[in-house]
């Protein structure tokens, strides 16, 4: 099936470490002439994993890891048109990607919501063990009285 793109639209392929080839579809961002081929087997395998680690994830002006959703529809059967925010350097865009890379996104921001819940468990139950710890002298000392309730 052929698409038709107007003169804002971009499509780049990436090859994926797994050898699977998706497509990429930037809109509202002008279109960048390609890079010139690169010519030896080091450079062209370098150029491919550098593409392959390029995914929704990380920002393409500042490098963030922490790119966000800010929304996302049905683009077609087989994609989403999917709109993110930079946290760092506030840049937005629209991209229009396969199932397949949205569904690897979704799994990079449940990674992420995993991690972030138990960075946070563990400050709790930091405050919680300091806190007890400074109640317990507190009560040690004396300096708790009946009138402070």
């Amino acid at each position: 099936m052929r698409h038709e793109h107007d003169s804002t639209t971009q499509i780049r392929q990436v090859v994926l470490p797994s050898g699977r080839t998706i497509e990429i579809v930037y809109l509202d961002e002008p279109v960048i002439a390609p890079a010139p081929a690169i010519n030896t087997p080091h450079e062209d395998r370098q150029l491919a994993l550098a593409e392959a680690a390029a995914d929704l994830t990380v920002c393409g002006l500042c490098g963030c890891e922490f790119v966000q959703p800010i929304d996302w529809d049905e683009a077609g059967m087989r994609h989403w048109r999917v709109m993110l925010r930079c946290p760092n350097c506030e840049a937005q865009g629209t991209v229009v990607v396969e199932d397949e890379v949205v569904d690897h996104y979704d799994l990079a921001l449940e990674r992420g919501s995993a991690a972030l819940a138990l960075s946070l468990h563990g400050l709790v139950e930091e405050n919680i063990d300091a806190e007890v710890t400074r109640f317990a002298a507190a009560l040690a000392g004396d300096h708790i009285l009946p009138e402070d309730f």
